[in-house]
């Protein structure tokens, strides 16, 4: 039904310029090139129009076309007109963007009555200029009468062109009503589909699957933590043990080798005083004999006394060492335990701080949520409301250009039926003073033979009526010159009424287009509106966009504290480390300092062996 619509408003709009058209032919040039004009303008207007409902009926195609999601968005818009492709795009991404309306049409509806105006008025330039000329050039009545039909007929003429404007400006206003009506529709069928099969191309969709994904992997981030933290804490307590079972090994070799180096010196040391004992016991007993076990106790004596000095100070240093090595497993025991318990309270405080960064990722994320859907229904009620704003102002603009076209034409009735009264009121006050101008000119020549003839016969009777006959000149001549005033009077009245009719058509003119104006304006102000509307569409789309930034720079700042948490955990695990090493490089540092302590010990006995000897000097 649209369709057949659209084709009888184009059919009704070509048949009146048809109409209009066969009455200019032959007889008037200029209101036929106007009629031309509008033609031009008229077709101009439906072939966009036309390209406009072509437009709207491939996008309703490629939407019935699409039954199921296709794999990506790009692949469908290539069924698309590419005038709608990017506006299609922006609305199932959820930006609303309104799809592009007809360019040029509102303002050639416009024009097309500006046109039938401009014709009117040059029709009627002309039809005055020609009444002018004739009421001046000819004093015939008959020829005044027959000049004046053919200016009255072109000035009907001459309105033809307006009617032809405002038929074809409502009937190109039609058309583009009904090719809107049809992008309307268009849009409702495209938001159902975006609501229905295109709603995993939305960003909001897409943001709210990409949601479980950034909380399943800070869940794994979170897994991975604890299970590096769970391997830290096994690798230190293995590291502890093997310290421990290292340390506690090198004690007892130290033990082992401390007490096999005594007994080999101790040996070493009686043997090497027995060697030098023997040949000085062997010459003093051959010298003195009695003085032999008195000496041999006497050294017993000496050498007990030094065993056992040297048994106490080994036994001494030993329970030093052992202390001392005690005192730093107690040290190194407190040391590692602190240390675990730091690394535990680390540990308790990270998970803490993994837990909290997840309770609120999804709080933001219940939040969001929540945001969006209010958002949602928000703007879909706000959209709701503006096209019913827009249907009720179009109703009404539809409403008042059919009354200001049904308004025009009364008046540019109203107008020519003035003109034709005011035309046929000067015809007739014409008719009289010139029909009594004829009957005096006619008179005038009778009364001048009659007065001659008197004049003639009473020449010789009476040569005072001499004066009598100049008074009665005088007096005709006096009613000639009225005569002559009051046809000037007439004139001068009609030029008057004329000027007076040409005033009253130019305000009338002047308050059409004022009206227009004031229609232009009104549509400029509704396209103010409309672009207002645009803007704050704009606006709400940035702001979801700047909140998309929000969520995803707090996303970004989670990962960032999560990194830093994982790289001091690094840090710490690495300190540490260098810890454990340190106290592995002083335990054997002291244990080669004790073992070189100890290696000198040996020497000490064989001092005390030269005494016999000063004895028995």
């Amino acid at each position: 039904m649209t369709k057949y619509s659209f084709a009888a408003a184009f059919a009704v709009g070509l048949a009146a310029l048809a109409w209009i058209a066969a009455g200019f032919i032959g007889s008037s040039a200029i209101p036929l090139a106007v009629t031309a004009a509008i033609l031009g303008v008229y077709l101009f207007g439906a072939f966009e129009l036309k390209q406009f409902r072509a437009a709207t009926q491939a996008l309703r195609t490629a939407l019935r076309d699409l039954t199921q999601a296709p794999e990506r968005l790009a692949d469908w818009l290539g069924h698309v007109p590419p005038s709608l492709r990017e506006s299609v795009r922006l609305r199932v991404e959820g930006a609303r963007s309104p799809l592009p309306g007809p360019a040029l049409t509102p303002y050639l509806v416009g024009l097309l009555v500006m046109l039938g105006m401009l014709g009117t008025f040059l029709g009627m330039v002309l039809t005055f200029r020609g009444a002018v000329f004739v009421l001046e050039g000819s004093s015939d009545l008959n020829a005044i009468r027959a000049a004046l039909a053919a200016p009255i007929k072109g000035l009907g003429l001459s309105f033809g062109t307006s009617v032809a404007g405002v038929a074809t400006s409502a009937m190109l206003g039609l058309m583009s009503a009904i090719a809107r009506r049809e992008r309307l529709v268009a849009v409702r069928e495209l938001d159902a589909r975006i609501a229905g099969v295109l709603q995993p191309f939305s960003l909001v969709h897409q943001q709210a699957r990409a949601l479980p994904q950034v909380v399943e992997a800070l869940q794994a981030l979170m897994a991975s933590i604890e299970q590096r933290t769970k391997q830290l804490d096994e690798q230190l307590l293995a590291r502890h043990g093997e310290l421990q079972r290292e340390v506690t090994q090198a004690y007892d070799t130290l033990a082992g080798r401390v007490g096999s180096t005594l007994e080999h010196s101790l040996v070493q040391g009686t043997k090497a005083a027995g060697d030098a004992l023997r040949p000085v016991v062997e010459g003093a007993m051959a010298q003195v004999v009695g003085e032999s076990q008195k000496l041999h106790e006497r050294l017993a004596g000496v050498a007990q006394e030094q065993v056992e000095l040297l048994s106490k100070q080994f036994a001494q240093e030993r329970e030093q060492q052992r202390a001392s090595e005690e005192q730093r497993l107690r040290a190194w025991t407190a040391s590692l335990e602190s240390l675990g318990s730091a690394l535990q309270k680390q540990w308790q405080a990270t998970q803490d701080e993994a837990a909290t960064l997840l309770r609120e990722t999804q709080s933001l994320a219940q939040a969001r949520a929540q945001s969006e859907a209010v958002w949602d229904r928000q703007h879909r009620q706000r959209l709701d409301e503006v096209a019913q704003l827009w249907r009720t102002e179009l109703t009404a603009l539809r409403e008042q250009e059919q009354g200001r076209g049904d308004a025009a034409v009364a008046r540019l009735g109203e107008l020519q039926s003035a003109v034709a009264q005011h035309l046929a009121d000067l015809g007739a006050a014409l008719e009289a003073p010139i029909t009594r101008l004829l009957h005096t000119a006619s008179e005038v020549p009778q009364a001048a033979a009659g007065v001659i003839g008197q004049l003639r016969s009473e020449m010789s009777r009476m040569a005072e009526r001499d004066n009598v006959t100049l008074e009665e000149r005088t007096a005709l001549l006096a009613k000639l010159r009225d005569l002559m005033q009051s046809v000037q009077q007439a004139a001068d009245g009609q030029r008057a009424a004329t000027e007076a009719l040409v005033a009253s058509a130019s305000s009338v003119l002047t308050q059409a287009g004022t009206q227009a104006d004031a229609a232009a304006e009104r549509v400029a102000t509704s396209a103010g509106e409309f672009t207002r509307l645009a803007e704050s569409f704009q606006q709400g789309v940035q702001g979801f966009q700047a909140s998309n930034d929000k969520l995803v720079a707090s996303l970004s700042s989670i990962e960032a504290a999560l990194e830093r948490s994982t790289a001091r955990s690094d840090e710490q695990l690495a300190y540490y480390v260098a810890q454990a090493r340190e106290v592995i490089d002083l335990s054997i540092a002291s244990q080669q300092a004790v073992v070189e302590h100890l290696r000198p010990a040996p020497a000490k006995p064989a001092k005390p062996a030269p005494q016999p000897e000063q004895a028995s000097a």
